[in-house]
């Protein structure tokens, strides 16, 4: 075997025992939140056409999808996006009896990297829920409450959702009749908020002064809520603008009065490259980390590609990069699933040593066994207790001799009071 073999391929990582229980509580603790909120969990396939997300609009960079060819000769992509696939689902689900989902999704998500000298983290997990068939603020406002409950829920407390409304900068590009190229650059600028090179790209177009001026202040639209959305309005074009604005307050409004104020924030000037998203969106950040956590909005035209047109909205975000905070955080990457009951047994005692380990792990311990010879019961203990076990379980001469983490040695005449002992 050649030493190419022997190692992984870029892109993708192994992940070691404790980090994957780490990774799987936190699994556990947002599943029990979505449940409670009425989510269902679903899951899509890993492998979707390649067609399907170039007939999409505003989908996935096709250039960041990792593609294989089927046998019959049709391209496949590993499933690039969760939101896509679980819209194709909803609105061809052919036992639907309503127009109403809340579904919701853990799952690996497989892109390259944008920065083509890096292409790590190919493969990523992705948790979120999505909700179909509401078009009100009260739907925006349960999936945002949902965003922020699901940061607490993992033990994240210094963190910051910005709120944004696509629609305010779709329909400026509309009224500006810009061209597919200078939208994207615009767009590009306006994230990156580079105020100077989003001017030398104005100056070249034929666009009107009045909505270069617009354009211009998005960058800047971020920052105290009330301040930012009057100045928003103040620079609104038409009545379109005005409203989105308006929806925008009214969430926000809505979320202060639920007691998330400080988690919020505005950003106008917050375009996400999905650009199928159609009203509010958002994006959570945590202190001192340098991407965004969650991202999320509304989606509604999203089915009408499926040919089943519900309202939309939900978010996802990365539980690699949670759980890389939380390794970060020395308070709480601690968590350790290790083993409580190690008991050790000769040939002639294994029935009696195997009946104990079985007891035991009905009553939720973990418990290892392995046979030796009792003239080695010392250091095995000692290796043992080097790894950290709470509780060592010899079997000599039919008597059960328990040793604890503080070397206090009991011996037990028959299993029923070894377990007494143990469980009480």
């Amino acid at each position: 075997m050649g030493n190419g073999t022997k190692r992984l391929p870029e892109g993708v990582s192994d992940i070691h025992a404790n980090d994957l229980e780490i990774k799987e509580s936190l699994i556990q603790k947002l599943q029990l939140l979505y449940r409670s909120y009425g989510y269902r969990q679903v899951q899509t396939p890993i492998f979707e056409y390649y067609d399907l997300f170039l007939e999409i609009n505003g989908t996935i960079d096709r250039e960041k999808m990792v593609k294989l060819v089927d046998r019959d000769g049709k391209i496949l992509v590993l499933r690039p996006d969760a939101t896509i696939p679980i819209a194709r689902m909803v609105a061809t689900f052919d036992k639907k009896e309503d127009s109403y989902f809340k579904v919701s999704y853990f799952t690996n998500v497989f892109r390259m990297n944008d920065d083509k000298q890096s292409i790590t983290n190919r493969e990523r997990t992705q948790a979120g829920i999505e909700l179909f068939g509401n078009k009100s603020s009260e739907a925006d406002v349960e999936v945002i409450t949902l965003a922020i409950q699901s940061l607490k829920r993992l033990g994240i407390v210094d963190f910051k959702i910005d709120l944004g409304q696509a629609n305010y900068f779709k329909e400026l590009m509309i009224r500006s009749a810009v061209s597919v190229e200078q939208e994207g650059e615009i767009r590009k600028r306006i994230e990156q908020k580079n105020v100077s090179e989003l001017k030398q790209i104005l100056d070249t177009t034929n666009i009107e002064a009045a909505y270069k001026e617009v354009i211009l202040s998005m960058p800047l639209l971020y920052g105290n809520p009330t301040e930012v959305i009057q100045q928003a309005e103040s620079l609104a074009l038409n009545n379109k603008m005005k409203e989105e604005l308006r929806h925008l307050e009214e969430v926000y409004n809505k979320l202060v009065e639920a007691g998330f104020e400080e988690y919020l924030s505005i950003d106008l000037g917050m375009i996400n490259d999905l650009n199928y998203y159609t009203g509010i969106i958002f994006q959570g950040y945590i202190k001192n980390y340098g991407k965004p956590i969650v991202i999320g909005g509304r989606y509604d035209q999203l089915t009408k590609q499926f040919g089943s047109e519900l309202p939309a909205t939900g978010f996802g975000f990365y539980l690699d990069d949670v759980l890389d905070v939380i390794k970060k955080n020395t308070n709480q990457a601690t968590f350790v699933n290790q083993t409580e009951a190690f008991v050790l047994f000769s040939e002639n005692d294994r029935k009696a040593a195997l009946r104990l380990a079985d007891r035991l792990r009905e009553s939720q311990l973990i418990v290892e066994t392995d046979v030796i010879p009792i003239e080695d019961a010392d250091v095995f203990i000692k290796e043992l207790k080097r790894r950290g076990i709470e509780t060592i379980i010899t079997i000599q001469n039919q008597q059960f001799i328990c040793v604890n983490k503080n070397d206090e040695q009991v011996v037990y005449n028959t299993s029923e009071d070894l377990l007494k002992g143990l469980l009480l």
